[in-house]
């Protein structure tokens, strides 16, 4: 898998626009329609490392494919006990299940908007 194909997965799965997605690690849309269309086939460690801090995509994953995907989430271990009892029971959910819980998750949103709630 290319850079420009894992990109466009954080992108996907993270339902944001690359406009957004720039914004947020602080490149210009041009930087990222550039690694989208192929035309940068590698970026910084320093972003690699902002798009984990950002995102949760491991900054080795971003640079190179290799590894898991995602990055060990080191502030789950200051986590509360059901937090973490949550985290634990999503890890072990069939594909289908993550779906679900997902789109639950999605749907939070809409009640926060709904009833003007902020965390």
């Amino acid at each position: 898998m290319e850079l420009k194909d894992r990109i466009r997965r954080i992108l996907h799965e993270q339902h944001i626009k690359q406009k957004d997605f720039a914004g947020d690690i602080k490149v210009t849309e041009s930087y990222v329609s550039n690694l989208l269309n192929g035309k940068r086939r590698s970026i910084s460690e320093a972003l690699a490392l902002l798009i984990e801090q950002v995102y949760g995509y491991s900054a080795q994953w971003v640079l190179t494919g290799e590894g898991d995907c995602y990055a060990v989430n080191l502030a789950a271990a200051n986590s509360t006990p059901a937090k973490k009892r949550l985290i634990a029971e999503i890890e072990e959910l069939s594909a289908p299940e993550v779906a679900a819980v997902q789109v639950f998750v999605d749907s939070l949103d809409g009640y926060k908007k709904a009833f003007d709630l902020s965390e």
